[in-house]
């Protein structure tokens, strides 16, 4: 029996992570994870950004990712990565790895001016993520949010260039080669 594997998208806000997942599930049978359904469940509870609320969410996705791989579920992660990440991602891959997954990087990019017109999209107000270029300016501005995760091999796809459907088909043949 195949090993489930878990495939870790990641980039900055409003570069289309979600879509490009969506568009890989459509075509795989993935489930998809992405960074605001823990954040929406969690804020429900607690305020957003304290520490305890990073814990927790951080504790969600483990455990989420986890259960998937042990259920044998292929999982689609979809991640805004900043350096100051490392231990997060290190984490989630060694929860997925510990319960038989076999994991994937892929990194989203897209110029800041693209993001910062994206960024106004109607689905994106619906999942609580950012909708203002301005807010999402200041965000660029102080995280790095185009670095690559370090010691990763990751699949680069600008999506400036390339739309969700082909990135679709550029990570699902990226996977079944790994």
């Amino acid at each position: 029996m195949p090993r489930p594997r878990l495939v870790f998208i990641y980039g900055p806000p409003a570069v289309g992570k979600l879509t490009v997942a969506r568009a890989v599930a459509d075509r795989r049978p993935f489930r998809i994870l992405h960074n605001h359904v823990t954040i929406d469940a969690v804020t429900q509870v607690l305020p957003f950004g304290s520490d305890t609320f990073w814990r927790v969410v951080g504790r969600f996705r483990q455990d989420l990712v986890a259960a998937a791989a042990e259920e044998r579920i292929d999982l689609i992660y979809t991640y805004v990565f900043a350096p100051g990440d490392e231990p997060h991602v290190t984490e989630v891959v060694a929860t997925a790895e510990r319960a038989g997954a076999e994991v994937s990087f892929v990194q989203l990019i897209a110029p800041r001016e693209a993001l910062l017109q994206r960024v106004r999209g109607e689905s994106r107000e619906q999942h609580g993520k950012i909708v203002d270029p301005e807010t999402l300016g200041r965000l660029l501005d102080e995280y790095d949010c185009f670095a690559r995760v370090p010691d990763r091999a990751s699949l680069t796809i600008d999506l400036a260039v390339t739309s969700a459907q082909d990135a679709a088909d550029l990570i699902i043949d990226h996977i079944t080669r790994d």
